[in-house]
């Protein structure tokens, strides 16, 4: 059992990731639109055309496929931290960050920063424009602001207070400090990181937290996402084992790891093929990322593993698969934050360097179906759309999504798809 895209992903925050399922079909003759168009690279450059296909300049975000849905209010669909910090996570860890300008990120960053001083949010980093800030995503955006030189805006006080606040009374944390929710291992590890990188693990009680986090390491070495003494009839998840290792270390309880006994646990999930039984690249990741940090990557077969990682590239766009043998609709960002953060811990990045062909230069497109729906329910007049941003404007920078275009988007890719050609011809 796996929780699938549930942390980690790319709203790191609880998000499910949809796609569609389509078999690949491997005798399907390639179109004369693709053979003209295929052009060999190298993994890591498919990688990097697909990740600038992605982004928006306009807005200062990423999106997480080439048919996202565009940011649009009037539907619920607006732009998360997260749309900027796991594409500059994976072109960090590819040494690529130089391809983009961050400028205009920064400027989508500044303008999640709650200003209003009535606000009990003011001074803190919001999520999206609809979304407050959550415990879940301060760690990122610790990370990402320090990176892309935005510390002003990291108010150390403030992101301390709001996190002990989503302290529980069992010890745990909840992503937010005014519901009812229970806590859960997810917030608790991100809150517990958060509160690690700005050196203020003395906000929240300590002890509290360490034995939320042994309430959920099971017998058998598995983590659960809440406790069994709380729940009866949970069962401990793969995906969990990275966070509740990751919580031990943070409390400075790392002799309380059963190394052994959680490795045991996991490889019961390891298959032949080299990966997860039944599982995506992102829960291949998780396993990863767990026996990295128990030091017992030796007892896998790594290479094999790698070679089921880079099988998930597809050569239609250059991106990443959840699983090697379903058809390129289902390309996303999020496997190919997977993907290559698997290369990273395994110090494999240069696997990249291999020749790959890809059919076709990436391209974002507007999904037809959102064409449509707006058709239909708002019609196609560009001034009611601006009045609307602007009536709803929670905060002043919202005025950036007004900006959006999908013909400057696909206008700005041709003319990026044109540099490619010149660069790789």
């Amino acid at each position: 059992m796996f929780i699938s895209n549930i942390f980690l992903c790319s709203v790191t925050s609880v998000c499910l990731l949809d796609f569609v399922i389509v078999e690949h079909n491997e005798t399907s003759p390639l179109s004369k639109e693709y053979i003209s168009a295929s052009h060999t690279v190298t993994r890591h450059q498919a990688i990097l055309d697909y990740i600038q296909a992605l982004y928006s300049s306009e807005e200062g975000i990423f999106y997480g496929w080439l048919e996202d849905t565009p940011t649009d209010p009037r539907i619920g669909s607006y732009r998360h931290i997260s749309n900027v910090y796991d594409p500059y996570t994976i072109l960090k860890q590819l040494g690529s960050t130089e391809i983009i300008d961050w400028s205009n990120c920064t400027e989508f960053l500044e303008s999640l920063v709650n200003v209003d001083s009535s606000s009990i949010y003011y001074n803190l980093v919001n999520d999206s424009y609809r979304s407050p800030p959550s415990s879940a995503d301060f760690y990122h955006m610790i990370e990402l602001f320090s990176d892309l030189d935005l510390d002003g805006y990291i108010h150390e006080d403030e992101i301390a207070e709001y996190i002990a606040d989503c302290q529980t009374s069992n010890g745990g944390f909840r992503l937010y400090p005014f519901n009812n929710d229970s806590a859960g291992m997810i917030p608790t590890c991100f809150a517990l990181q958060a509160l690690e990188s700005i050196g203020r693990l003395s906000a929240i009680d300590a002890t509290a937290a360490l034995n939320y986090v042994l309430s959920c390491y099971y017998n058998d070495g598995g983590f659960s996402e809440v406790p069994a003494i709380e729940f009866p009839d949970i069962e401990p998840i793969p995906d969990i084992v990275p966070l509740g290792l990751f919580c031990l270390n943070i409390l400075g309880r790392s002799d309380l790891i059963r190394v052994q006994n959680t490795t045991d646990y996991l490889l019961q999930y390891f298959d032949d093929k080299g990966t997860t039984t039944g599982g995506t690249l992102v829960n291949t990741e998780r396993f990863i990322w767990s026996l990295y940090t128990l030091g017992t990557l030796d007892q896998i077969n790594v290479t094999q593993m790698l070679s089921w990682v880079l099988s998930c590239q597809t050569h239609q766009n250059g991106a990443f698969l959840p699983i090697p043998t379903l058809d390129y609709q289902t390309e996303r960002l999020e496997w190919i934050r997977a993907a290559v953060h698997i290369l990273y811990l395994c110090d494999s990045i240069d696997l990249l360097n291999e020749n790959f062909t890809v059919t076709k230069y990436p391209e974002y497109h507007i999904p037809q179906w959102y064409i449509d729906y707006i058709e239909e329910h708002f019609g196609t007049n560009t001034g009611g759309i601006v009045a609307f941003f602007m009536a709803g404007a929670p905060y002043a920078g919202i005025i950036l999504l007004v900006s959006l275009s999908g013909a400057y988007i696909v206008w700005s890719n041709k003319q990026e798809k044109l540099k490619n050609q010149e660069h790789h011809n």
